[in-house]
């Protein structure tokens, strides 16, 4: 199986990331080469925004690729390959929406760009500091109108309980969107069709290859399409029942560098 793997995809937090959201730079220095000689390529597909990839990958942002925003933006060597936006009268259903569901977010929630990321006046103190820990340049806003990006997506926070139940109304209640869980309380509210296997396959079909020569790395619901749609699924052991019941196999935790020793591993074979 390992040799026909071409691409490395791995979801950054809970994943990727340890729980301090650092992660082994030294290991993953050691690895790009090794990943560019064989012909290879290593991704990073997120909920986070592009802007906030490419941050957290500085030194290694022209030697991989990017699929953020839970597969609306796909991105390799500076260029866009890929993104789904919402219109502007779009955007403004799916708030007005959320400002009248059950265990409505009120005004704690994201609209996140290309550019950065949009917040509404109201929003409170704790959600917008949590926010920024995810989303960098993050600005305040009057009118969606004077927004002058792409809007791709709203995130927000629902209660730990309710999780499941808010996802699937927003879902049902707009025909042009989906709402996928990132892990915890928090969710994304993106495009329909938009899914992290979306994105995939955009970057594989750029490249002319096919499902079966990638493999991924998750732990949350918004990775269950991806894992589902790869040749080899791989779940870190801290992830959730879902993940782990259809992973191919099970590797050690995000604390453990799991997804940067298991490509290690990998790499020996291919």
């Amino acid at each position: 199986m390992t040799k026909q793997l071409k691409l490395f995809a791995t979801d950054m937090d809970g994943t990727f990331l340890r729980n301090d959201h650092s992660y082994n730079h030294k290991k993953l220095a050691e690895l790009i080469p090794q990943i560019q000689a064989k012909g290879l390529l290593f991704a990073a597909s997120s909920g986070r925004s592009l802007l906030g990839l490419t941050q957290v990958f500085s030194e290694y942002k022209d030697h991989m690729a990017f699929v953020a925003e839970n597969g609306g933006v796909v991105a390799y060597q500076g260029k866009i390959l890929f993104a789904k936006d919402l219109s502007i009268a779009q955007t403004q259903e799916l708030i007005d929406a959320l400002q009248e569901m059950p265990y409505s977010p009120k005004q704690d929630y994201l609209i996140s760009g290309l550019k950065g990321a949009y917040y509404p006046e109201g929003i409170s103190e704790d959600y917008l500091k949590h926010a920024k820990l995810y989303y960098p340049n993050c600005q305040l806003y009057h009118d969606l109108a004077d927004i002058d990006d792409k809007l791709l997506k709203i995130t927000t926070d629902f209660p730990d309980q309710h999780v499941r139940d808010c996802e699937q109304w927003v879902t049902n209640r707009l025909p042009f969107i989906r709402a996928t869980t990132t892990g915890f309380t928090s969710i994304d509210i993106v495009p329909t069709g938009i899914s992290k296997a979306s994105g995939l396959a955009h970057l594989l079909a750029h490249f002319n290859w096919l499902p079966e020569n990638l493999a991924v790395f998750g732990d949350q619901m918004n990775d269950f399409e991806m894992l589902e749609y790869a040749g080899a699924a791989y779940a870190v052991s801290n992830a959730a029942p879902e993940i782990l019941a259809i992973a191919d196999k099970v590797i050690l935790s995000n604390d453990e560098d799991a997804v940067l020793l298991e490509i290690e591993k990998i790499l020996e074979e291919v």
